[in-house]
Parts: C-alpha cells; structure tokens; sequence
C-alpha cells in the first residue's frame, strides 16, 4: 500500500472533521429533546442534559420517573387534606 494513499485519505479526513461532529451532535440534540418533552409531560423540568449525554440511559431513567404531581405534596399536608375531607358531625347545641 501506497504510503501517500493513506496521506491523502488522512488529509482529506482531516478537511470535514466538522462533518464528525455534526452527525454526532445530531441525534444527541434529538434525544435530548425527546427526554425533555417526556420529562415535561409528567410534570418536571428539565432532563434535557439527560438525553443529550446519557441517550437511552437517560431516557429509560426518565420513563422510570413517577408523575410529578404524585411527589409533590408532602405527607404531613396529604394527611391534613384527607382529615379535611373526612365527614364531619355538627351537633346544634
């Protein structure tokens, strides 16, 4: 094998490594994307980083995520609200 052969396929390599770059970037921005709007469909913010550098990984973490709304009152006041929605008794005095 020719040794300017391989020189020349490793200049012209070398000419587009943006084209590298930019198939890479792509589907990471796609995936990023995607997390984020399943993240934002259960009820959380973000999740785009998720996506962009875990892919598949950060969309099975975000699949697993519970809905926000079933985390977001806490015990004590879910407690308090279902004692305020027990019947109550008023005896006329």
């Amino acid at each position: 094998m020719d040794m300017t052969y391989f020189n020349d396929m490793l200049s012209s390599a070398a000419n587009i490594w943006y084209l590298f770059v930019i198939l890479s970037l792509i589907p990471a921005i796609i995936m990023g994307i995607f997390t984020a709007k399943l993240a934002a469909k259960k009820g959380y913010r973000g999740y785009f980083f998720t996506g962009f550098f875990f892919n598949f990984v950060g969309l099975i973490y975000v699949v697993g995520l519970p809905l926000a709304r079933d985390c977001a009152v806490p015990a004590r006041k879910r407690i308090k609200e279902q004692e305020s929605d027990a019947p109550t008794t008023h005896h006329p005095a």
